[in-house]
């Protein structure tokens, strides 16, 4: 009993734990699905989660019966996953012998392959639906109370993990943008002072100098200015193509 304690805390742990920035979400949703077929005995599961396209979902399974025709194509068209799914709610402990009327396709192609009962359940929280797991068993009996409570924990913490590594990649990408863009800044920045310092000519008429050479020759006004201030290029190879206007001595005193 305390093995089976133990390794349900190590797993809710290990599902919180998406911080890092490599996480690879597939490879994530992938040992998700996989605890749950440790969870549940002789239990196959299917896991679909929106991946960073809306039309390019994430879809694992731990048995490949649930990847491939006929019950891949049907799991993905209808069963408990899709019924949790659209209703935020598990449903738990359907018997597929009966279940035609509520899954004409799904429920013949299941039993056709040994499975006997089936249970899902959402990834949610606050009103984001992330995905759901589906799991098909191959005995009859209903999931004890105690499996039940941990399959939902599960599923809790999986969307909880999920939901702060977006929220965290999404501040680090929004960073590294604002980053790249005070960088780019105060390239310009030197590169005017460059010219202005060499040119003898206002900050303002310095920065009309690199603009017009840079769309001159289609080059970005950034990479001009860095290789510049990198020493790459010389202000002395502006000089022969920018406008005469912007070369009038500098006010400055």
């Amino acid at each position: 009993m305390q093995d089976r304690e133990r390794w349900v805390a190590d797993t809710l742990v290990e599902l919180a734990d998406t911080l890092a920035p490599a996480l690879d979400p597939k490879s994530y949703w992938l040992c998700v699905a996989n605890r749950y077929a440790q969870l549940i005995a002789s239990s196959a599961v299917r896991l679909a989660a929106a991946g960073d396209r809306a039309d390019r979902p994430i879809v694992v399974c731990t048995d490949e019966r649930l990847e491939h025709p006929p019950l891949g194509d049907v799991l993905a068209e209808e069963g408990p996953g899709i019924d949790c799914h659209d209703n935020d709610e598990p449903v738990v402990n359907v018997p597929l012998d009966g279940a035609e009327a509520r899954w004409n396709r799904l429920a013949p192609a299941a039993l056709e392959l040994g499975f006997r009962s089936v249970h899902a359940f959402p990834f949610s929280r606050r009103e984001n639906v992330l995905g759901e797991v589906t799991i098909l068993t191959t005995e009859a009996s209903s999931l004890p109370a105690a499996d039940l409570l941990i399959a939902i924990a599960f599923a809790d913490a999986a969307a909880i993990g999920m939901l702060n590594h977006r929220a965290i990649a999404g501040l680090t990408r929004t960073s590294e943008q604002l980053q790249g863009a005070l960088d780019s800044r105060v390239i310009i920045e030197q590169a005017k002072g460059l010219v202005s310092a060499r040119l003898e000519i206002d900050p303002t008429d310095a920065f009309l100098v690199l603009r017009h050479y840079a769309r001159g020759h289609n080059r970005r006004i950034s990479e001009l200015c860095e290789q510049l201030v990198s020493r790459r290029m010389t202000v002395s190879d502006l000089v022969g193509s920018v406008p005469k206007r912007a070369l009038r001595p500098s006010t400055r005193r």
